[in-house]
């Protein structure tokens, strides 16, 4: 018995390993615009749709992340997330300059599936430093040059997506192109959220290996919601530097997956526009919960709701786009309605996993307004 009870001490003790990194390549119908990031090569790169409907890389950016290797699992464990993001406003409180710069703006860590897997934290933005950037780490944030991200300004707004992966593979990041090979968006500037007007049909990706959700996080009352800005924890000033990671999950080989995707996406649309008691068996019940912070009675009273008090609803059937996580799928596309008088604006996204019988289920919404 002493012997079992000191092999357990001795097995907490042992440090956890990270989990195992996950490789990133882009399915069809992806945004017209996004950032993706690549931890291995210290890479950001802006990407675009071009004319033909391609993703291209329009432009590259040295890019630092956490001191530790791996995905992000614990708040303070100073490692960079992996998975699909999106911005959801700009950091306007005073900041050090020398470790933030002049901008920073805030991601939507942990989105749903990271809570769904216990992930713990906040604060993670992308931002600059009061200094060359070479050479130097974050505390679990991505961060470009001063100049590099002026330049981005224009599109680092809110509702725009951010990837990050240990590696992105496929196209457009074909590691011996160079970003004179690549195909050219078309002139003028792409609008950063699907539009109305697209209408592009969809296509099939390649096969694409995932990470399923694992552990699942606390249950509180709250919605997922990106319209207040959140405080910031593990990479802001004052964060606990403790690291820690669980084991990581399983790999899959999805097939098909973005068509099962998009035609769960439009059915969704369908209900909501109709008004159908059907939406809800298209949420995942068991894991909605804990991956939402919000009830499962608390979403069909919320939902009931909005089937009251929103009108002129619109739903972008067009413009929906697709990206892929590590054992999940994002569908986002704009939407808007009134309320009470006043009209709303901005990006909706859907977080999605699949069942036994690898059929989609919602875990999460996130609402951008914008």
């Amino acid at each position: 018995m002493f012997r079992l009870l000191s092999l357990l001490i001795l097995c907490l003790m042992l440090p956890i390993q990270a989990a195992a990194d996950w490789t990133a390549r882009l399915p069809s119908r992806t945004p017209e615009y996004f950032l993706a990031a690549d931890k291995s090569r210290k890479l950001l790169f802006q990407v675009e749709e071009t004319v033909d409907g391609k993703a291209a890389i329009t432009r590259q950016f040295d890019c630092i992340h956490g001191r530790l290797e791996g995905d992000k699992q614990r708040e303070g464990d100073l490692r960079t997330p992996e998975g699909v993001y999106f911005i959801t406003h700009k950091i306007t409180q005073k900041l050090d300059f020398m470790e933030y710069g002049p901008h920073a703006f805030n991601l939507n860590y942990p989105n749903p599936a990271d809570r769904l897997r216990g992930k713990t934290g906040g604060g993670i933005w992308l931002h600059s430093k009061g200094q060359p950037i070479k050479g130097l780490t974050t505390r679990g944030c991505m961060a470009i040059d001063q100049h590099e991200i002026t330049d981005l300004l224009a599109v680092l707004v809110p509702g725009t997506p951010v990837v990050i992966a240990e590696h992105l593979e496929g196209e457009p990041f074909v590691r011996n192109k160079t970003l004179a090979s690549l195909p050219s968006p078309e002139t003028g500037a792409s609008p950063l959220l699907p539009r109305a007007e697209d209408n592009m049909p969809p296509q099939t990706p390649p096969a694409q290996d995932n990470t399923l959700p694992g552990v699942p996080a606390p249950l509180t009352e709250h919605t997922e919601t990106a319209e207040a800005p959140a405080l910031p924890t593990a990479d802001a000033p004052g964060a606990s530097l403790t690291a820690s990671a669980p084991q990581a999950a399983p790999q899959v080989t999805p097939s098909g997956d973005d068509e099962k995707v998009l035609r769960q996406t439009l059915r969704w649309m369908d209900d909501r526009l109709q008004k159908s008691e059907n939406i809800f068996s298209m949420y995942d019940r068991e894991n909605y919960p804990r991956a939402s912070r919000e009830k499962f009675s608390a979403l069909r009273k919320r939902l009931r709701s909005d089937f009251r008090r929103q009108h002129d609803l619109f739903l972008d059937r067009d413009g929906i786009r697709l990206l892929a996580g590590p054992g999940y799928w994002v569908s986002c596309f704009i939407k808007s309605y009134e309320r009470k008088g006043q009209y709303h604006h901005g990006l909706q996204a859907l977080y999605w996993i699949p069942d036994d019988l690898g059929e989609y289920h919602i875990i999460g919404e996130v609402w951008i307004n914008n």
